[in-house]
């Protein structure tokens, strides 16, 4: 045969490739199913046969040059370990060499072309993960082409007999052949580009529906799993924005929320968490079920479906999981897999964000308690003393400062809310400060400048500690106790300022107690100070000016 006829041939079978390429690549399963990254293995045989064809096809549509089949198998078993990964290469060739070893002609040279097709599948499989992901370097790829086709013609002289025919054969064919081929794959495989173009935008646009998900996901997190309701809304939304037919999010031992677009079909959450998910929170990795076993409580409601689940993990313990489940398919869309665990990802985040929040204000509220309940005893004792003197000259007056110092002890007491009008709290403080003034008399003064009505909320018991302290150590050289209380507003709340004329703070007390280190037995301004800091920010905690002349203390309360 001339080799301008040969030429034309060879590139006729070549566009037959091509053209199978193009129509296969067009298909949704076939796509769906090449970009997996992991494969049951109904996919990798679907796969293998696929391919397994190609290479039967190329082989079928050779040319007979006297001795010698020129044919394109080299791109069918090449493409299969490229596209499909190792197992698909070996099956596919495999299939092609049974093929080749038992129909070709001559039966020459079956043997060294059936092991030439092993040959070039595994080759293919082998650099599946350097050309993975389309990421394709053509001018590697048309070397690794020439190395099979030289491979080929090294075969033909090792199982060939007699050597001189195979001798004959590849002078004719080798040129031609390595060329042509190396050059058909390249276009054999771009005609997949486009599916890896489409996967890249199936990527973008999962992307942004992860966003949109999580931006109305994220809301329902801030209680953390353990909030049904929000749960139930949790898996609405999901529901809402994915083609999955169902959602469930469990916690280490029961079923939190559950929901299914088949609402005929109920679920059986009495039955427990189903396996996949105990197993995906026990690996903490996604897992995938393709079939639901028949032993399953679960078989009966699930038999139709296919389910996923990935593990919330926080500080890398799973603290839950959520599964999906779709109508049976092939595959899962690896699409869909990955905005499953960018959503449980996201997730995991937020609810560990919700239990550090929640463990914030148990702490809080701790503090609260202790301050609530560190009742000066010398206090009560003197009041009670107060109003026992009192009630000899005043018995008006004494049945007055009892009820202001039930008050007192109430609000102290029994108040539950942390965080209060700024006047109830302003009130307060008054009562303490009548008490202390029907206990001293002339020598406390206390003076007021504040607004009539300050509409701020602020933490409970934040001011009483620091009167308390301006009026035990605020003595002046007199012997009296000067305590005055002014309260501004700004444009983001409120200023308080408390002053006394005592002798002041010393430096290694006042910078002990800015720590947040109690001094003596005395734990209030230090917990006024934490608190301040806690609800407000670091930059808001007391700012104290002291010296020989008195104290001022100042609060910056934030609406």
């Amino acid at each position: 045969m001339q080799e301008n006829t040969l030429v034309f041939h060879l590139i006729l079978n070549i566009s037959l490739l091509v053209l199978v390429a193009n129509l296969i690549s067009k298909f949704r399963l076939i796509q769906d199913l090449i970009v997996q990254e992991e494969r049951n293995l109904k996919s990798q045989t679907f796969l293998s046969l696929l391919f397994g064809g190609v290479v039967i096809l190329s082989t079928y549509t050779g040319i007979d040059i006297g001795s010698y089949s020129l044919n394109t198998r080299v791109i069918g078993a090449m493409a299969a370990g490229l596209l499909g990964g190792p197992i698909v290469g070996l099956y596919a060739s495999l299939i092609g060499a049974v093929y080749v070893y038992f129909f070709s002609s001559p039966q020459a040279f079956a043997m060294a072309s059936a092991f030439s097709t092993m040959l070039f599948g595994l080759l293919g499989g082998g650099f599946y993960p350097y050309f993975q992901r389309g990421k394709w370097k053509y001018q590697d790829l048309f070397l690794l082409t020439c190395f099979a086709e030289v491979c080929d013609m090294v075969s033909l002289l090792r199982f060939t007999v007699p050597v001189e025919m195979a001798l004959n054969t590849i002078l004719e064919i080798s040129l031609p052949m390595i060329l042509l081929n190396a050059c058909g794959i390249l276009i054999f495989i771009s005609s997949f580009n486009n599916m890896f173009i489409q996967q890249d935008i199936e990527r973008s646009r999962q992307l942004q529906q992860a966003s949109e998900l999580m931006k109305k996901c994220l809301p329902q997190l801030v209680q953390g799993i353990g909030d049904g309701e929000n749960m139930r809304r949790f898996v609405e939304i999901i529901l809402e924005e994915t083609d999955w037919a169902g959602a469930m999010v469990t916690n280490r031992s029961e079923i939190i929320a559950d929901c299914q677009r088949e609402a005929s079909e109920s679920l059986q959450p009495e039955v427990g968490i189903p396996d996949i998910g105990l197993r995906a929170m026990e690996s903490g990795r996604l897992e995938r079920m393709y079939k639901v076993p028949v032993t399953s409580a679960w078989y009966e409601c699930m038999k139709e479906y296919s389910l996923v689940a990935a593990p919330f993990v926080i500080r890398e313990q799973t603290v839950g999981c959520l599964i999906v489940w779709v109508r049976k398919q092939w595959v899962f869309r690896q699409s869909e897999l990955e905005l499953l665990q960018h959503l449980v990802t996201l997730s995991s985040y937020q609810i560990a964000l919700a239990e550090l929040e929640h463990q914030k204000d148990m702490r809080q509220k701790a503090e609260f308690k202790a301050l609530q309940f560190q009742v000066n005893p010398h206090f009560l004792f003197n009041a009670l003393n107060t109003v026992s003197c009192v009630c000899r000259e005043n018995p008006e007056r004494a049945r007055e400062l009892l009820v202001i110092l039930a008050n007192y002890f109430r609000y102290n007491l029994d108040y539950d809310a942390y965080m209060v009008p700024m006047d109830e709290e302003m009130d307060h403080v008054r009562d303490y400060l009548e008490l202390e003034q029907a206990r001293f008399e002339e020598k406390l003064i206390v003076s007021y400048d504040v607004p009539e009505h300050m509409d701020i909320k602020i933490p409970t018991l934040i001011l009483q500690p620091i009167v308390e302290n301006a009026v035990r150590y605020g003595i002046n050289r007199e012997g009296k106790r000067i305590v005055s209380i002014q309260a501004k507003e700004t444009e983001d709340g409120y200023l308080v300022w408390i002053r006394d004329e005592g002798k002041g703070i010393e430096e290694e007390i006042l910078e002990k107690l800015l720590n947040g280190k109690a001094i003596g037995n005395s734990i209030g301004l230090s917990n006024v100070h934490k608190r301040m800091k806690s609800n407000y920010g670091e930059e808001y905690g007391l700012h104290i000016v002291s010296s020989a002349e008195g104290t001022c203390v100042e609060l910056h309360f934030i609406r």
